[in-house]
């Protein structure tokens, strides 16, 4: 956010920030509440949820540092709806509400980096629906894989995911049951895709796991 402000906006920032460290499974903001400021991952790995029908968890989209949380609802002056919880420890900074809507209203380059920002992520809830929707379980779950591939990056065998992920989490993200992702995800590793254990998953072909996700 800093490239856009003055030295004085920047004070004002730094003043009217609150930073807050939540572990592993800590909940950050819920479904249902009021936005009382911008809400900026400073570190970490997050994930933004919804509960549905019989408060089955949906995954919406994953979250890495130096990305925003809950924005929409902060300036549609709504409540959140959906909550983000800590995938492992995160590092969270919210700047209060009243300072974020005087830079607004202040500084026209940050209002437009906000609007562009909004606008990607409504670009890629877009594609992400069409994705649950359209796609079966096989492409839903490669398309699971390379969205964290791409949000988290690789360890440093460029093969092992940088997120450990539970089958359960895995499933909501891809909208299946669990017992369906443990099957895919199962199958995946019999063609040589992928390698797991209890937590972490190696992509072995990426080429191919991208070949199942645009295929549908």
């Amino acid at each position: 956010m800093f490239p856009f402000f003055s030295a004085k906006e920047k004070e004002q920032v730094i003043r009217n920030t609150r930073s807050v460290v939540y572990r592993k499974g800590a909940t950050i903001f819920s479904e249902g509440e009021m936005p009382d400021g911008l809400v900026y991952l400073s570190s970490g790995k997050v994930k933004i949820c919804r509960k549905g029908i019989l408060d089955k968890e949906q995954i919406l989209r994953v979250a890495r540092s130096c990305q925003l949380l809950g924005f929409r609802a902060l300036c549609a002056d709504e409540p959140y709806r959906a909550s983000a919880k800590a995938f492992d420890a995160s590092m969270v900074c919210t700047v209060e509400k009243e300072c974020f809507l005087s830079l607004m209203k202040d500084n026209s380059a940050f209002a437009i980096a906000m609007l562009q920002h909004a606008a990607r992520v409504l670009g890629d809830a877009d594609g992400r629906t069409v994705s649950l929707l359209q796609k079966h379980l096989r492409a839903r779950l490669a398309d699971s894989l390379l969205l964290l591939a791409n949000a988290y990056g690789m360890e440093d065998d460029h093969q092992t995911l940088c997120c450990q992920i539970s089958r359960s989490d895995l499933a909501n993200l891809s909208n299946m049951t669990t017992p369906n992702a443990i099957r895919t995800l199962s199958t995946f590793q019999e063609e040589g895709l992928v390698s797991f254990n209890r937590y972490a998953i190696c992509l072995l072909n990426i080429p191919a796991i991208c070949h199942i996700s645009s295929h549908g």
